[in-house]
């Protein structure tokens, strides 16, 4: 069965499904984070973005931000948005404690869960109270949290999340007079019952913006809404090395089902080809970028800007790498390069940065104001902006900078750059994590004439006016317009034991860049067999590869069907030395219900390139680096 491929910035092609066309302008949109902190990122910044454009260009029906910590004063949180300016007052702000807290017995019995099993221990710790509504209880030797207790207004309680000595761990809902209502073994279980509760409205769309809460909402099954998830940051924990290698820990549970949701929103080119080197055979992958503020692109550059003037937003954390920037000043200053530099933001790398800036004796030209009230003006007077991080989903702080008409001057980072910029044209990427380059384009910069770099404004101006918020709205319009009005995920397993899926034999054959692995079964009906995939994944690190079935024939007067899977041994790259277990899988069906491949007893292994595909001690199919004669 061939593979389908989708180009990233064609949002026509949709699934032959009956349930197809939604319409931003007819839909309920629910969006989910865990929090609202009062200092707020660039994820919380864009998903606000993202609702009031949706307000301005469209007409949803509702919009509802659906948020988990219960850390949270919703109310106060509330008033401060709106008084902001950032949140307009029709937008429903939901929190899963606040609510629950004013749910009565018929409403709580709502949320699907079990029947409690046992009831709720006495507390036995050591008591620290986190809020009004919020206790931890800590193990009095060991320091531990083994318990979290949520409570209602009048001291009842909520909920208890138990580690309980009996029967493990137990998330339990109580009515208020104490009485358990239903229980969850898994706070994500817990979670997502909620979500089920409270999305009533329909036709929904759910997009989910936290890496949290993206970890768990795709187990929902046979959910009544379309399933949106929007990454803002690399799902790789070295995305600069490839897009074959180990997937961030935070991010394991959602890269291993990306194909549970409808659409897999990303902000890069460079992304889009990552997370379809997975293999993935569910087509769902969407260019959806963030958005800059109305007004952040100059319709003209200003020209009157000292040449050597640079500024960089960027929070004061290890991640974004400002000592880099600091240390080129250092090195332009030792050349006789007038240069100066303004770092817009706040961070705990403050005090390092403070000692660099003092051991590099750059006091003079190296500035950290914080915080500041005045970043466009800060912008329209520097002449170039640079970016240095370890990784970006899509740097906004680079875009808004391009939209004052500063030139870019950036490392080659994943992701963001390569999908904007233009060397020598609108600004320049240099080598990652080379500090000298960075000084040598700087110094290059500084000599180009006056009229070349009026031009280069002039184009980088041009280039991120396709980030302004209506141009943003028209990207998500289209998609929500191709999502299903409610998932019917697969609940039918390859094999419900849980047991490995037994072959009655298998072959390996060298392909150009890789091997063809040739499986015969003799049980499987035709239509499974031909939806098969076959994962590989590492068995010490977070790195796995899907590959879809290329054919399915049948053999032996048509007893046994044949199932080939191309392997690229491009996926291994990222992964010297590794251990790869084998396993089949069906698409949509959760990661965990994947099995494992059980070789015939006679199966002495096979060979292809410098890889082993060869049966463990239990019979499974794993492959391994040949070793070395």
């Amino acid at each position: 069965m061939a593979r389908r491929t989708h180009d990233v910035n064609d949002n026509s092609q949709v699934q032959n499904e009956p349930d197809y066309q939604l319409g931003t302008d007819e839909v309920h949109v629910y969006n989910v984070l865990w929090g609202i902190p009062e200092s707020m990122g660039g994820m919380t910044t864009a998903a606000l973005r993202r609702i009031r454009s949706f307000q301005n260009f469209g007409r949803p029906m509702s919009q509802t931000i659906l948020t988990f910590s219960p850390r949270m004063d919703t109310e106060e949180i509330r008033n401060r948005l709106v008084s902001s300016g950032r949140m307009r007052d029709d937008v429903e702000l939901m929190n899963i404690w606040s609510d629950l807290r004013c749910r009565s017995d018929q409403e709580l019995a709502q949320l699907e869960g079990e029947q409690p099993q046992s009831p709720i221990p006495d507390v036995d710790g050591e008591i620290e109270n986190i809020t009004s509504f919020f206790d931890v209880v800590r193990n009095a030797r060991s320091g531990k949290i083994i318990r979290r207790n949520y409570y209602r207004e009048d001291g009842s309680l909520l909920v208890a999340d138990i580690r309980d000595p009996k029967l493990g761990s137990r998330f339990v809902l109580c009515a208020p007079n104490g009485t358990p209502i239903a229980e969850w073994r898994r706070p994500r279980d817990f979670y997502n019952a909620w979500i089920k509760a409270v999305v009533n409205k329909e036709p929904a769309v759910v997009i989910a913006d936290d890496k949290k809460v993206s970890e768990f909402i795709h187990e929902i099954a046979d959910r009544n809404f379309a399933l949106i998830l929007f990454l803002h940051g690399t799902h790789l924990r070295h995305p600069w090395n490839g897009n074959h290698g180990q997937v961030l820990p935070r991010r394991v549970d959602t890269v291993r089902n990306f194909d549970r949701f409808d659409v897999v929103g990303v902000q890069t080119r460079q992304q889009a080809d990552a997370v379809r080197a997975l293999g993935f055979t569910e087509d769902n992958i969407r260019l959806l970028t963030g958005e800059l503020p109305a007004g952040s692109v100059l319709t003209e550059a200003r020209q009157e800007r000292s040449v050597g003037k640079a500024v960089m937003i960027a929070n004061l954390i290890d991640l974004k790498r400002v000592d880099h920037p600091i240390r080129a000043v250092a090195k332009l200053r030792d050349r006789g390069v007038d240069v100066s530099l303004t770092v817009l933001g706040e961070g705990p790398a403050r005090p390092k940065l403070e000692k660099l800036i003092d051991d590099l004796d750059v006091r003079d030209r190296v500035e950290l104001p914080g915080y500041v009230n005045d970043v466009v003006d800060r912008l329209t007077s520097a002449s170039f902006s640079m970016l240095t991080s370890t990784s970006e989903g899509l740097p906004l702080s680079m875009m808004e900078s391009m939209g004052a008409g500063c030139i870019p001057i950036v490392y080659d980072i994943t992701y963001g750059p390569r999908d904007l910029i233009e060397q020598g044209h609108n600004g320049f990427i240099t080598p990652r994590n080379d500090i000298d380059a960075l000084a040598d384009q700087i110094e290059e910069f500084l000599s180009l004439s006056t009229d070349t770099v009026a031009e280069m404004r002039n184009s980088a101006m041009d280039t991120v006016e396709r980030y302004l918020p209506e141009t943003g709205y028209r990207r998500w319009q289209t998609v929500i317009e191709e999502l299903p009005a409610a998932a019917h995920l697969a609940d039918d397993r390859i094999d419900t034991s849980g047991f490995p899926v037994a072959v009655k034999r298998a072959s390996c054959e060298a392909i150009s860049g890789g091997c063809r692995i040739e499986l015969e079964f003799a049980h499987l009906h035709r239509q499974v067999l031909e939806s098969l995939e076959m994962v590989v994944a590492a068995r010490d690190i977070n790195t796995f590869f899907v590959c879809g079935s290329t054919s399915v024939s049948t053999r032996r007067m048509g007893r046994r069907q044949v199932v080939t899977f191309d392997v690229d041994f491009e996926n291994f790259s990222e992964s010297v030395g590794e251990t790869f277990d084998v396993y089949l899988r069906r698409p949509r069906d959760l990661w965990t219900s994947k099995r494992r491949i059980r070789l015939p007893r006679t199966h002495n292994g096979m060979q292809s390139g410098e890889w082993e595909w060869y049966p463990t001690k239990h019979g499974n199919l794993s492959v391994r680096p040949l070793k070395s004669q």
